[in-house]
């Protein structure tokens, strides 16, 4: 029977938390935790761990048992995101190319270092004559196509990410046993998000993405075999927003940000 592996990295966090519990219901699937806290399912594999600690990552991944695996899926949903006020960070503001490292390093490196051993993992079983299909899948936001200024250092990571999936996903050396899967989503109901944005009302937070809607929306494309490279954008519906509008109207998204953060008086 072939048995499918899961591994979900920020798995104590609301979206890879609910990656999770989807894993655990699914049949013929094992499911493994990479996260920085231990978690309470016990019927998980839990590897407690900081995915910025490239040794560390690496000795996890290096203890996973692939054999009798036929697919491996990755759901990497880490990444610390951060606005920028372009006035208040004059470093940035002057040179258009500086980025902010601790951006990069959660959303970028944090992938790369559970991919590139997991990849030699795999290119040992390939050798060996076991042959396993691997999906990766990394998280951005709607607004990145837009290149908002004020999370510039976020949009580059998740730009960079996308390359780096991307380019796996179509290389030759792989003939089609890995895909990329890259997941755009809009403001979405987590713990983290609520502390950066205490102000939200709630109205505008009926609108905020449930991670469960994340998941529903999102498994299909990941479970699929084709394309190679596959790119969705997952939010809820806002009556009369225009994207287009918006994420052009810099001034808008400032104001609404600063409010919503307590920055400024409502």
């Amino acid at each position: 029977m072939n048995t499918r592996l899961a591994i979900v990295t920020g798995a104590g966090g609301a979206v890879g938390g609910s990656y999770l519990k989807h894993f655990l219901k699914a049949e013929n699937t094992k499911c493994v935790a990479l996260s920085r806290s231990n978690l309470e399912a016990t019927e998980v594999i839990q590897f407690k761990v900081d995915l910025l600690d490239e040794n560390k990552t690496r000795e996890a991944i290096e203890q996973l048992d692939l054999s009798g695996i036929s697919d491996l899926i990755l759901v990497h949903g880490v990444g610390k995101f951060k606005y920028e006020d372009l006035e208040s960070l004059p470093h940035l503001n002057q040179d258009p190319h500086k980025i902010d490292n601790e951006v990069f390093l959660s959303n970028y490196h944090t992938f790369v270092n559970v991919v590139n051993p997991l990849v030699e993992k795999l290119t040992k079983e390939h050798q060996g004559g076991q042959k396993i299909t691997l999906a990766l899948c990394g998280f951005g936001s709607i607004s990145d196509k837009y290149k908002i200024p004020f999370w510039r250092s976020y949009t580059y990571a998740k730009d960079t990410l996308r390359q780096y999936i991307k380019d796996l996903a179509k290389s030759e050396e792989w003939k089609g046993l890995i895909r990329g899967r890259f997941i755009n989503v809009s403001t979405t109901d987590t713990g983290n998000e609520n502390k950066l944005r205490p102000n939200v009302t709630v109205e505008e937070k009926q609108y905020w993405l449930k991670p469960e809607k994340i998941v529903a929306q999102s498994m299909p494309v990941i479970e699929s075999l084709q394309p190679l490279w596959q790119e969705i954008d997952v939010y809820e519906i806002l009556p009369g927003f225009n994207p287009e509008e918006y994420y052009n109207d810099y001034q808008t998204i400032k104001q609404k940000w600063e409010r919503q953060m307590g920055l400024v008086n409502a």
